[in-house]
Protein backbone atom coordinates (compact mmCIF):
# COMPACT_ATOMS: atom_id res chain seq x y z
CA UNK A 1 0.00 0.00 0.00
CA UNK A 2 1.60 3.17 -0.71
CA UNK A 3 2.33 5.08 2.40
CA UNK A 4 3.44 9.20 2.79
CA UNK A 5 4.36 11.07 5.88
CA UNK A 6 1.08 12.56 6.04
CA UNK A 7 -0.74 13.06 9.34
CA UNK A 8 -3.93 11.46 9.79
CA UNK A 9 -5.37 12.62 12.63
CA UNK A 10 -2.44 12.78 14.65
CA UNK A 11 -0.62 9.44 13.31
CA UNK A 12 1.60 9.16 10.50
CA UNK A 13 1.24 6.24 8.85
CA UNK A 14 4.83 3.87 9.08
CA UNK A 15 6.77 1.07 7.68
CA UNK A 16 8.45 -1.02 10.31
CA UNK A 17 11.59 -3.15 8.11
CA UNK A 18 12.37 -5.16 11.29
CA UNK A 19 10.17 -7.26 13.78
CA UNK A 20 10.43 -10.93 15.26
CA UNK A 21 7.13 -10.68 15.21
CA UNK A 22 6.58 -14.67 14.04
CA UNK A 23 5.92 -16.74 16.41
CA UNK A 24 7.94 -19.91 17.08
CA UNK A 25 10.60 -19.13 15.16
CA UNK A 26 13.33 -17.52 17.26
CA UNK A 27 13.85 -15.31 20.29
CA UNK A 28 10.40 -13.43 19.05
CA UNK A 29 6.85 -14.10 19.79
CA UNK A 30 6.52 -17.10 21.45
CA UNK A 31 2.57 -17.79 20.06
CA UNK A 32 0.37 -16.50 17.22
CA UNK A 33 -1.65 -14.79 19.77
CA UNK A 34 0.88 -13.02 20.68
CA UNK A 35 2.15 -11.77 17.14
CA UNK A 36 -1.89 -10.67 17.34
CA UNK A 37 -1.01 -8.42 20.16
CA UNK A 38 2.07 -7.14 18.80
CA UNK A 39 0.06 -5.90 15.38
CA UNK A 40 -2.13 -4.60 16.98
CA UNK A 41 0.27 -2.63 19.25
CA UNK A 42 2.02 -1.77 15.86
CA UNK A 43 -1.22 -0.44 14.31
CA UNK A 44 -2.47 1.83 16.95
CA UNK A 45 1.40 3.66 16.99
CA UNK A 46 0.28 3.98 13.21
CA UNK A 47 1.81 1.17 11.53
CA UNK A 48 0.39 -0.13 8.43
CA UNK A 49 3.11 -2.32 6.86
CA UNK A 50 5.27 -5.10 8.79
CA UNK A 51 8.42 -6.77 7.76
CA UNK A 52 8.63 -10.37 9.68
CA UNK A 53 12.14 -10.80 9.84
CA UNK A 54 13.12 -13.74 12.17
CA UNK A 55 16.69 -14.82 12.86
CA UNK A 56 18.81 -16.47 10.65
CA UNK A 57 22.09 -17.91 10.52
CA UNK A 58 23.00 -17.06 13.75
CA UNK A 59 24.20 -20.30 15.10
CA UNK A 60 20.81 -20.61 16.96
CA UNK A 61 18.02 -20.14 14.35
CA UNK A 62 18.51 -20.75 10.41
CA UNK A 63 14.52 -20.31 9.34
CA UNK A 64 15.00 -20.79 5.24
CA UNK A 65 13.04 -19.02 3.04
CA UNK A 66 10.09 -21.83 2.64
CA UNK A 67 9.79 -21.53 6.31
CA UNK A 68 9.42 -17.79 6.45
CA UNK A 69 7.00 -17.39 3.87
CA UNK A 70 4.49 -20.11 5.27
CA UNK A 71 4.56 -18.23 8.82
CA UNK A 72 3.74 -14.89 7.29
CA UNK A 73 0.47 -16.48 5.16
CA UNK A 74 -0.03 -18.13 8.55
CA UNK A 75 -0.41 -15.31 9.96
CA UNK A 76 -1.83 -12.90 7.86
CA UNK A 77 -4.55 -15.35 7.83
CA UNK A 78 -5.26 -15.25 10.65
CA UNK A 79 -5.52 -11.36 10.31
CA UNK A 80 -7.77 -11.61 7.41
CA UNK A 81 -10.18 -14.29 9.02
CA UNK A 82 -10.39 -13.06 12.70
CA UNK A 83 -9.02 -9.55 12.55
CA UNK A 84 -10.45 -7.68 9.58
CA UNK A 85 -10.68 -4.77 11.43
CA UNK A 86 -6.83 -4.33 11.57
CA UNK A 87 -5.99 -2.52 8.39
CA UNK A 88 -2.50 -4.20 8.30
CA UNK A 89 -0.40 -6.47 6.41
CA UNK A 90 2.66 -8.46 7.15
CA UNK A 91 5.89 -8.92 4.65
CA UNK A 92 8.31 -11.70 4.71
CA UNK A 93 12.15 -10.74 5.35
CA UNK A 94 14.86 -12.23 7.78
CA UNK A 95 17.35 -10.60 10.04
CA UNK A 96 20.63 -12.69 8.65
CA UNK A 97 23.17 -13.19 10.34
CA UNK A 98 26.70 -12.56 8.25
CA UNK A 99 28.21 -15.89 8.00
CA UNK A 100 30.39 -17.77 5.51
CA UNK A 101 27.04 -19.67 4.75
CA UNK A 102 25.59 -16.71 3.66
CA UNK A 103 25.89 -16.06 -0.27
CA UNK A 104 25.78 -19.81 -1.14
CA UNK A 105 22.76 -20.44 0.73
CA UNK A 106 21.74 -17.04 -0.92
CA UNK A 107 22.65 -19.00 -3.99
CA UNK A 108 20.36 -21.55 -2.95
CA UNK A 109 17.25 -19.59 -2.33
CA UNK A 110 17.33 -20.35 1.05
CA UNK A 111 17.82 -17.02 2.32
CA UNK A 112 14.75 -14.52 2.34
CA UNK A 113 15.45 -10.76 1.50
CA UNK A 114 12.91 -8.00 2.81
CA UNK A 115 9.29 -8.23 0.79
CA UNK A 116 11.33 -11.62 -0.68
CA UNK A 117 11.92 -9.37 -3.59
CA UNK A 118 15.14 -10.18 -4.43
CA UNK A 119 16.89 -6.39 -4.05
CA UNK A 120 17.63 -6.09 -0.56
CA UNK A 121 18.92 -7.79 2.36
CA UNK A 122 18.91 -7.46 5.86
CA UNK A 123 22.65 -7.87 7.12
CA UNK A 124 23.26 -8.21 11.03
CA UNK A 125 26.72 -8.46 12.58
CA UNK A 126 27.58 -10.26 16.25
CA UNK A 127 27.28 -7.49 18.87
CA UNK A 128 30.97 -7.54 19.64
CA UNK A 129 32.54 -7.15 16.45
CA UNK A 130 32.69 -7.19 12.27
CA UNK A 131 33.44 -10.34 11.21
CA UNK A 132 37.01 -10.62 9.41
CA UNK A 133 36.42 -10.10 5.24
CA UNK A 134 32.80 -8.38 5.94
CA UNK A 135 33.03 -6.31 3.12
CA UNK A 136 34.07 -8.80 0.55
CA UNK A 137 30.63 -10.39 1.31
CA UNK A 138 28.99 -7.42 1.00
CA UNK A 139 30.47 -6.65 -2.28
CA UNK A 140 29.47 -10.10 -3.53
CA UNK A 141 25.98 -9.29 -2.50
CA UNK A 142 26.36 -6.23 -4.76
CA UNK A 143 27.43 -7.87 -8.00
CA UNK A 144 24.59 -10.04 -7.12
CA UNK A 145 22.85 -6.78 -7.11
CA UNK A 146 21.55 -7.13 -3.82
CA UNK A 147 21.80 -3.99 -1.52
CA UNK A 148 22.75 -4.85 2.32
CA UNK A 149 20.93 -3.15 4.88
CA UNK A 150 23.15 -3.61 7.70
CA UNK A 151 21.04 -4.17 11.27
CA UNK A 152 21.28 -1.99 14.51
CA UNK A 153 24.77 -0.73 14.15
CA UNK A 154 24.89 1.75 17.41
CA UNK A 155 24.88 -1.42 19.28
CA UNK A 156 27.98 -3.21 17.77
CA UNK A 157 30.76 -2.07 19.50
CA UNK A 158 33.63 -1.73 17.08
CA UNK A 159 30.96 0.44 15.00
CA UNK A 160 30.81 2.41 18.44
CA UNK A 161 34.82 2.35 18.75
CA UNK A 162 35.88 3.23 15.42
CA UNK A 163 33.43 3.94 13.27
CA UNK A 164 35.12 4.45 9.87
CA UNK A 165 34.57 0.83 8.82
CA UNK A 166 30.99 1.34 9.22
CA UNK A 167 31.31 4.53 7.62
CA UNK A 168 33.27 3.04 4.40
CA UNK A 169 30.47 0.27 3.72
CA UNK A 170 27.58 3.02 3.84
CA UNK A 171 29.71 4.74 1.15
CA UNK A 172 30.08 1.50 -0.77
CA UNK A 173 26.65 1.13 -1.18
CA UNK A 174 25.22 -0.16 1.64
CA UNK A 175 22.40 1.17 4.30
CA UNK A 176 21.75 1.44 7.68
CA UNK A 177 18.58 0.48 10.30
CA UNK A 178 18.72 1.86 13.79
CA UNK A 179 16.65 -0.15 16.46
CA UNK A 180 13.93 2.36 18.29
CA UNK A 181 14.64 1.80 21.35
CA UNK A 182 18.49 2.83 20.59
CA UNK A 183 16.98 6.44 20.06
CA UNK A 184 14.47 6.43 23.02
CA UNK A 185 17.51 4.85 25.60
CA UNK A 186 16.45 1.62 25.88
CA UNK A 187 19.94 0.15 25.53
CA UNK A 188 21.60 2.85 27.64
CA UNK A 189 22.91 5.61 27.60
CA UNK A 190 26.26 5.25 25.33
CA UNK A 191 24.19 3.41 22.47
CA UNK A 192 21.97 6.27 22.39
CA UNK A 193 24.93 8.69 21.94
CA UNK A 194 26.16 6.02 19.31
CA UNK A 195 22.90 6.25 17.16
CA UNK A 196 23.08 9.84 17.15
CA UNK A 197 26.14 10.27 16.06
CA UNK A 198 25.35 7.79 12.83
CA UNK A 199 21.93 10.12 12.60
CA UNK A 200 23.98 13.06 12.32
CA UNK A 201 26.12 11.89 9.43
CA UNK A 202 23.51 10.37 7.14
CA UNK A 203 24.85 6.84 8.10
CA UNK A 204 21.41 5.80 9.34
CA UNK A 205 18.13 5.66 6.43
CA UNK A 206 15.92 3.32 8.00
CA UNK A 207 14.11 3.29 11.17
CA UNK A 208 12.55 0.08 12.92
CA UNK A 209 11.47 -1.55 16.13
CA UNK A 210 12.93 -4.73 15.91
CA UNK A 211 10.85 -6.27 18.16
CA UNK A 212 10.82 -9.00 19.90
CA UNK A 213 7.48 -9.16 22.06
CA UNK A 214 4.57 -7.21 23.27
CA UNK A 215 6.05 -5.40 26.43
CA UNK A 216 9.96 -5.58 26.67
CA UNK A 217 10.67 -4.47 23.33
CA UNK A 218 7.39 -3.78 21.71
CA UNK A 219 6.87 -2.91 18.18
CA UNK A 220 6.41 1.10 18.17
CA UNK A 221 7.90 3.52 16.14
CA UNK A 222 6.44 6.99 17.11
CA UNK A 223 8.67 7.66 20.00
CA UNK A 224 11.52 6.89 18.19
CA UNK A 225 10.71 9.14 15.49
CA UNK A 226 10.05 12.37 17.64
CA UNK A 227 13.68 11.62 19.42
CA UNK A 228 14.97 11.54 15.42
CA UNK A 229 13.68 14.69 14.42
CA UNK A 230 15.54 16.38 17.18
CA UNK A 231 18.69 15.54 15.41
CA UNK A 232 18.14 15.23 11.29
CA UNK A 233 15.05 17.15 11.36
CA UNK A 234 11.15 16.60 11.26
CA UNK A 235 10.88 15.49 7.09
CA UNK A 236 14.00 13.42 7.35
CA UNK A 237 12.87 10.89 10.41
CA UNK A 238 9.79 10.69 9.04
CA UNK A 239 11.17 9.54 5.48
CA UNK A 240 13.05 6.48 7.44
CA UNK A 241 9.52 5.09 8.45
CA UNK A 242 7.57 5.73 5.40
CA UNK A 243 9.27 6.66 1.90
CA UNK A 244 12.75 4.98 2.56
CA UNK A 245 11.24 1.77 3.73
CA UNK A 246 8.55 1.65 1.00
CA UNK A 247 11.20 2.76 -2.01
CA UNK A 248 13.14 -0.71 -0.06
CA UNK A 249 9.18 -2.78 -0.24
CA UNK A 250 9.17 -1.38 -3.93
CA UNK A 251 12.66 -2.39 -5.01
CA UNK A 252 13.68 0.83 -5.66
CA UNK A 253 17.00 2.49 -4.48
CA UNK A 254 15.66 5.26 -2.16
CA UNK A 255 16.38 8.67 -2.41
CA UNK A 256 19.20 9.11 0.59
CA UNK A 257 21.59 11.83 1.65
CA UNK A 258 25.00 11.21 1.04
CA UNK A 259 27.38 10.28 4.47
CA UNK A 260 29.45 12.05 6.41
CA UNK A 261 32.72 11.36 7.15
CA UNK A 262 33.34 10.62 10.77
CA UNK A 263 36.02 10.43 13.21
CA UNK A 264 37.54 8.85 15.91
CA UNK A 265 34.37 7.08 18.50
CA UNK A 266 31.16 7.55 17.02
Amino acid sequence: MPLSATDHGGIIEMIDLHTHILSGLDDGAETLEESIQMCWISYKDGIRTIVATPHSLNGLYRNDRSTILAKVEELNSELRTHHSELSLVVVPGADVRLCEKTLPLLDQGEVTTIGDGGKYLFVEFPFQGIPYRTEEVLFRLMEREIIPIITHPERNLEVGRRPQRYYEMIRMGCLGQVTAMSLTGGFGPGIRRVAEKLLTNRLIHFIASDAHSTDGRPPILSEAVREAEKVVGKEEARRMVTEYPQAVLECKRPNVQEPLPIKGKA
